[in-house]
This record gives C-alpha cells, sequence and structure tokens, in this order.
C-alpha cells in the first residue's frame, strides 16, 4: 500500500471515530465532523457515501435507544421527502462550485452553525408542516451541495419549544433517513461504487467512536445543557482548524 493510501485511511479513520463519537452524544452531528475532513482527500460524489453509510450505521443501533414521538412521525417523512427532492439538485449545483470554495464554505457553515447554538439566542419556533418541509429542502440541498445537511434541519428543531429528547429522536431518524437518499444519489450522480471498499475502515471505526462516547457517557454524568455544549465546542473547533488549513494552504 503507498504511503498516499496510508495517510487518506488514517484521516479516514480518524474522521470516523470522531464522527461517531460526537453523532452518539448529541444526535448528530457525524457528517459535520467527518465531511470537511475527507474533502481534502476525496470528491464530493465520492466521499458522500462513506460518510453517509456510516451515519445510517450509527442511526441503526441508535434508533434502539432514541425512538420517534408518535407526534412527529408525519413531521419525518415531511421533511424526508423535501429532502430527497432537492438532494440531488444540490449535487447538480455543487459540480459548479470550485472545490476550495466548497471546502471554505462547509467549514464557515459549520462554525456559524455550532456558534449560533451555542449562543443561544431567543428565537423561537412554532413548528408546522411549512417550516418541516423548508428545513428538510435546505438540508437536501446543503447535503448534496457539499456534503452536510444536518444544520438546517438541527437550527430549525432546536429553536421549537420541545424537549431535547424528542428533538434529538426526531433529528437522529432524519439524518439517517437523509442518507440514505445521499447513498443512492450520490452513487448515481458520479459517486460510483468504488467508494465502498473504504466502508471496511470507516465503520468499524465509527462503531469505535459509538462505543467511545458511551464510555464517556458512563464514567461522567453530563447533564443535557453541557452535553450540548460539549458537542458544539468540538464542531467549532473542527471547522476553525479547517478554515486555519485552508488559509496555509491555499
Amino acid at each position: 500500500m503507498i504511503p498516499e493510501n496510508l495517510a487518506t485511511i488514517g484521516l479516514l479513520l480518524f474522521a470516523a471515530v470522531f464522527g461517531g463519537f460526537i453523532r452518539r452524544l448529541s444526535g448528530f452531528g457525524g457528517a459535520l465532523i467527518m465531511t470537511p475532513l475527507l474533502m481534502w482527500v476525496f470528491p464530493i460524489p465520492f466521499l458522500i457515501p462513506i460518510v453517509m453509510c456510516s451515519e445510517v450505521f450509527g442511526g441503526a443501533l441508535l434508533s434502539r435507544q432514541w425512538k420517534v414521538h408518535p407526534l412527529d412521525r408525519s413531521r419525518l417523512w415531511c421533511m424526508l421527502f423535501f429532502a430527497a427532492v432537492f438532494l440531488p439538485i444540490g449535487i447538480w449545483l455543487g459540480g459548479f462550485i470550485p472545490l476550495v470554495m466548497l471546502k471554505t464554505a462547509t467549514a464557515t457553515v459549520i462554525l456559524f452553525f455550532a456558534s449560533y447554538l451555542l449562543l443561544k439566542p431567543h428565537v423561537q419556533l412554532n413548528n408546522s408542516n411549512t417550516l418541516d418541509g423548508l428545513a428538510g429542502g435546505l438540508s437536501g440541498l446543503l447535503l448534496g451541495a457539499c456534503g452536510i445537511g444536518g444544520p438546517p434541519a438541527a437550527l430549525y428543531l432546536n429553536s421549537t419549544n420541545q424537549a431535547f429528547d424528542r428533538t434529538r429522536a426526531l433529528l437522529s431518524h432524519f439524518i439517517s433517513g437523509i442518507s440514505l437518499c445521499a447513498i443512492v444519489a450520490a452513487s448515481v450522480m458520479g459517486g460510483g461504487i468504488a467508494w465502498f471498499s473504504y466502508l471496511l475502515f470507516a465503520i468499524p471505526a465509527y462503531w469505535f467512536g459509538l462505543r467511545l462516547a458511551q464510555w464517556v457517557l458512563a464514567a461522567h454524568a453530563l447533564s443535557d445543557k453541557a452535553l450540548k455544549r460539549f458537542c458544539l465546542i468540538l464542531l467549532m473547533v473542527s471547522a476553525g482548524c479547517n478554515l486555519l488549513f485552508l488559509f496555509i494552504f491555499k
């Protein structure tokens, strides 16, 4: 195996462990960690299936612990429908954007998203079918264009008057659903199936990240507030480092 492949696999293992760790703690964030890192070694249509397969794997394991509230099931399907419609459009648009611009935009979106939630602005929304569809559509568009789809849905759901455990369950299942759509769309629209071999490394590493987070939760009792703050700070640090590397190596 040539050194370039070793470096690629090493980065993939690190990204998958880190992504699984964040996903288990907060219910989202796996792609927000993995995508900016893997953009350094893979094109967008190629990395989307790798990241999304990891997210589906994590979601399948977590679904046994986080059940969608009966009142949220119709909302979940509404969000997934609009995400599936706009996801291919995002992939198509992403093909016209230079890679360095995509990297910068991705890191900036994550930094803004995490900072916004960390500052906890007093913005409260009442959930509705219109806002559910809008959040789902924006998530699909963003996922297709730059490989991350969580921020619009997470910002919307965290701005509603809803308990954290209910929001976390809805968001986790939405991420799993949109991930399945992204795997199919990205594979058909340029990713092919060559990415499949990298799952041999990504899935075990993602699982280890999930287990590592479970160990941290068992060893340290953290409130929902402290947990969210910790995850958001990690996302900000990751996005900030990516922007720094872009500035240094551009």
